[in-house]
């Protein structure tokens, strides 16, 4: 019986032991523990634009359709016409814009210039410089 007294002490005072080194611990790990938190970094670089004038004419009907100062970002000049203008491509060459479609029986197609020059270069694949006047003209062939 004696023996049996000796063991549950001593059971008991390890319970206790470990229960209050158990709290002891997680106290510490509470306290010195961080929270967790979102740090949101802002982006000090703005969006890169480039500035130019654009301006679309139907030559065929002799109508001047619109005149603007676009900023073409870093999706390029096709993106901006489809996204503002109504353009659509098909394999790399412009074959509506602003609800006019170019014509292969009349010979009547869109052509692009660049501070009076026709275009060197498909639309998907100019870099617009800043302040470059790109001219859209709906032609007759």
């Amino acid at each position: 019986m004696k023996n049996f007294k000796k063991l549950l002490t001593v059971l008991t005072l390890t319970t206790l032991t470990l229960t209050s080194c158990g709290d002891r611990n997680e106290e510490k790990n509470s306290n010195n523990s961080n929270p967790t938190s979102i740090v949101s970094v802002e982006s000090s670089e703005k969006e890169e634009v480039t500035n130019v004038s654009i301006l679309i004419k139907d030559t065929v009907n002799e109508k001047e359709i619109l005149k603007e100062e676009g900023k073409i970002d870093k999706d390029g000049l096709q993106k901006y016409l489809e996204e503002n203008h109504k353009a659509k491509f098909e394999d790399g060459m412009m074959t509506e814009l602003e609800g006019i479609k170019q014509d292969k029986e009349k010979n009547q197609y869109w052509m692009y210039y660049v501070n009076g020059e026709m275009a060197e270069v498909g639309i998907g694949d100019y870099l617009p410089k800043e302040n470059d006047q790109i001219e859209f003209r709906f032609e007759q062939m």
